[in-house]
C-alpha cells in the first residue's frame, strides 16, 4: 500500500475521534449503534425496582445504559441559500439533518461544586457535507464546550461532539435546553439535572391467593423510603383492588404501613396497577393480581311447595342455608341474582314512575283545562305515592308477601355450618 494512503488512513481515523480542548479528559462515552424511534414508541412504564435502580446510576452509568434515541423537536426552518449552495438535501422537512445523541442530556446523582460532563454527538444524516452549531444560551450552571473543528463541515455520517458541563450549586433539579443550528433549521435539545429523589421500596408485583367472591381478602405491606429526600406520593387503583392510605408523606429512613384490599365481585382472574405518584413528577406502577372463585354454599332445595290454608290463616316452610366452605359467609335476601340486574330493575321502575307521573300530569292538566304557569304548584295537582317513590331506590321483591321468607333480611353463617 502506498505511504500517501496509508497517512491518509491514519489521519481519517483521528478525525472520527472528538477533538477535546487541553484541560478536558473526557471518561464519559457515548454507545455506539443507538436505536432512533418516535417518541410514541419509547416505554413510559416504570415498576419500583427500575426506578431504585434507574436513580441509583451515575451520570456516566446512565449514559451508558441509554441505547435509544428521539428525533428532537424542530423550532424554526432557515432559508438555505443564506448559508450554502446545496439547498437540496435528502433528509426530509420534518426531520433535522443532524441527529442528536443522548436525546436529553440528562445529569444526576452530582455533588455541589463539582463539575460533570456529558457529550453531545450530533450525527449528519444528509448525503453531503453540513455545518452545524450548539448556541449556549446565558445559564450560570451549563456550559458547552465545541470541538476544535466546529467551524467545519461535517461529513456524511459522520459526527461533531459537543461536551455539556455542569456545575450545580445544590442538590436540586436543574432544567436547561441547547439550541442546535444547522444549514436549514434550528432544534433543540433538552438538558436537566435529577436532584435528590424519594424512593419507596415497593414490590413490582403484588398476588392475592384464591379467594372467595365478595370476600374480603388484605395485605399489608411495610414499605420504607431508601432515598435521598422526604416522599409525598399518591397512590391509586381501581376495583376490585384498593388501596389504603391513598396519600401520605414519608421521611428519609422512614417506614409505614400501606393496605391493598381484593374484593372480587365476579369469579375469575382480575389484575390493575397500582399507581405510586411521587411529588417530583415520576409514575411508578406495581401490577396487582388476584383470582375469585364461588364459594360452597347452597340450599338444602331447589323449590318450595306451600300447602294451601284457609283464609286469614298462615303456613309455612323451612329453608336451610348450607355452608360448606372454609370462611364466614355473609348473606342477604335479594329479588335478583346479581347487582346488574337489581341495577337495572332499579331503572325501570324509575322510568315506570317517572312516565306514571307525566300520565298523571297531562289527565289533570286536560281536566283543568289550561297550563299552570311556570313555578307554580297547583293545590290539587296529584303527587306520586310514597309507595311508589320508595320503590324506585329499593326494588319490589319478586317473591309475594305469602310467600315471603320468614327471615331477618341478612345474616352469617359459619364455615362449614347451616
Amino acid at each position: 500500500m502506498p505511504t500517501s494512503k496509508v497517512l491518509a488512513a491514519s489521519s481519517t481515523l483521528q478525525s472520527l475521534s472528538p477533538k477535546m480542548p487541553e484541560g478536558f479528559k473526557s471518561k464519559v462515552v457515548a454507545p455506539r449503534n443507538p436505536k432512533l424511534v418516535k417518541h410514541e414508541d419509547r416505554p413510559f412504564r416504570l415498576t419500583p425496582s427500575a426506578f431504585a435502580q434507574e436513580m441509583s446510576l451515575s451520570t456516566e452509568q446512565r449514559l451508558a445504559n441509554t441505547h435509544q434515541m428521539c428525533p428532537p423537536r424542530i423550532l424554526e426552518l432557515l432559508d438555505m441559500s443564506e448559508t450554502t449552495h446545496q439547498k437540496s438535501s435528502s433528509v426530509d422537512v420534518d426531520q433535522p439533518m443532524f441527529q442528536p445523541f443522548p436525546s436529553e442530556v440528562v445529569f444526576q446523582n452530582c455533588s455541589p461544586s463539582e463539575t460533570y460532563q456529558v457529550p453531545l454527538v450530533l450525527r449528519n444524516n444528509d448525503k453531503i457535507p453540513r455545518l452545524v452549531k450548539v448556541v449556549e444560551e446565558g445559564s450560570l450552571y451549563f456550559k458547552v464546550v465545541s470541538p476544535l473543528d466546529v467551524c467545519n463541515k461535517v461529513a456524511p455520517g459522520m459526527a461533531s461532539t459537543f461536551t455539556i458541563l455542569f456545575t450545580p450549586q445544590e442538590n436540586k433539579d436543574y432544567a436547561h435546553r441547547l439550541v442546535c443550528v444547522t444549514e436549514r433549521e434550528k432544534f433543540e435539545v433538552p438538558v436537566r439535572a435529577i436532584g435528590a429523589r424519594a424512593i419507596l421500596d415497593f414490590p413490582d408485583h403484588l398476588h392475592f391467593p384464591l379467594n372467595a367472591v365478595k370476600c374480603p381478602a388484605q395485605k399489608t405491606l411495610l414499605v420504607r423510603n431508601i432515598g435521598t429526600c422526604e416522599a409525598k406520593f399518591q397512590l391509586r387503583t381501581q376495583s376490585p383492588f384498593s388501596v389504603e392510605p391513598s396519600i401520605g408523606n414519608l421521611g428519609v429512613g422512614e417506614c409505614m404501613q400501606v393496605t391493598v384490599e381484593f374484593l372480587p365481585k365476579t369469579t375469575g382472574d382480575h389484575a390493575q396497577d397500582l399507581l405510586l405518584r411521587y411529588h417530583t413528577g415520576e409514575d411508578v406502577y406495581i401490577s396487582l393480581y388476584g383470582g375469585a372463585t364461588d364459594v360452597n354454599v347452597r340450599l338444602d332445595r331447589n323449590s318450595v311447595i306451600v300447602e294451601r290454608t284457609f283464609v286469614s290463616l298462615a303456613n309455612q316452610r323451612t329453608v336451610a342455608i348450607v355452608n360448606r366452605s372454609d370462611v364466614i359467609v355473609h348473606y342477604q335476601w335479594k329479588s335478583q341474582a346479581t347487582e346488574e340486574e337489581e341495577a337495572q330493575q332499579k331503572l325501570r321502575l324509575c322510568s315506570e314512575l317517572q312516565k306514571e307521573e307525566e300520565d298523571e300530569m297531562d289527565q289533570f292538566l286536560s281536566e283543568c283545562g289550561r297550563t299552570p304557569p311556570c313555578g307554580t304548584a297547583s293545590p290539587c295537582c296529584p303527587a306520586p305515592s310514597r309507595s311508589a317513590a320508595a320503590s324506585c331506590g329499593t326494588p319490589r321483591p319478586l317473591l309475594g308477601r305469602a310467600h315471603r321468607p320468614r327471615a331477618p333480611g341478612g345474616g352469617h353463617l359459619a364455615q362449614r355450618h347451616s
